[in-house]
């Protein structure tokens, strides 16, 4: 079981986030006092769903968390997969209208928790931290606008590649002259990443692993060629 470290904890994660780098402790102090509760949370843990009226914003300490959005036809499309250190949810302190994505936990860690009150207060407490909130929301926006285009254009074994690439920025550990995607995903969460069937993806990582490209390391997938993999990827949109 995961143990909780107080205020110690909570003002080592915050300061360590980007968002919070430039305040001083004794502001990181008081603003941790006054907004923040901790809680563990486990894998296939809902924390908030499509069309819910949650607006807490959450900062995942450890851990992983995948963002989805359910198309009109039914299909489940991963957004995004956040690792310890990020802030999420943030539309809900900006925006009035419900959930339009679901936010599911792929992997056991820690996650800060605030009201939607309390992040107000706390962006009125250091105002620098409006100026990288709206960058974030900017830089994420973008970042979905690209990975639509991809799924509109470019063929599966692009978009694989170039999810596992993306992946490997957050959760790769480098294990002599290859990659290891440190982050337990099945072949249906990589599927939902690509917009793709599990079956299809199945198939497609058979060819990266039969073409040398990839191996398995016991649950985890091995990068042997990140060169291929980019070359594959190169033709879909940055994201």
């Amino acid at each position: 079981m995961l143990k909780l470290d107080g205020m110690k904890t909570k003002l080592w994660y915050l300061k360590n986030l980007d968002m919070f780098s430039h305040m001083r402790d004794k502001e990181m102090h008081n603003v941790i006092q006054k907004t923040s509760s901790m809680k563990e949370i486990k894998r296939g843990e809902i924390l908030y769903l499509q069309g819910s009226s949650d607006k807490s914003i959450y900062i995942l300490k450890k851990g992983a968390v995948k963002i989805n959005k359910l198309s009109p036809d039914g299909k489940v499309i991963t957004l995004d997969i956040f690792k310890g250190g990020t802030l999420f949810g943030e539309m809900g302190a900006v925006e009035e209208t419900d959930r339009d994505e679901t936010a599911e936990v792929v992997e056991d860690g820690l996650i800060c928790i605030m009201s939607k009150a309390n992040f107000e207060e706390m962006l009125k407490m250091a105002p620098g931290l409006s100026i990288r909130l709206n960058k974030i929301i900017g830089f994420r926006r973008k970042k979905i606008e690209n990975k639509l285009l991809d799924l509109l254009f470019s063929s599966v074994e692009e978009r694989l590649a170039k999810m596992l690439v993306n992946l490997l920025d957050d959760f790769g550990v480098t294990d002599n002259n290859s990659y290891i995607l440190k982050i337990k995903l099945t072949h249906q969460d990589l599927s939902e990443l690509i917009a793709s069937t599990r079956e299809t993806t199945t198939a497609t990582l058979g060819i990266f692993k039969k073409q040398g490209i990839i191996d398995y390391e016991g649950k985890y997938i091995r990068v042997l060629d990140i060169n291929r993999l980019n070359e594959l990827g190169s033709h879909s949109s940055t994201y």
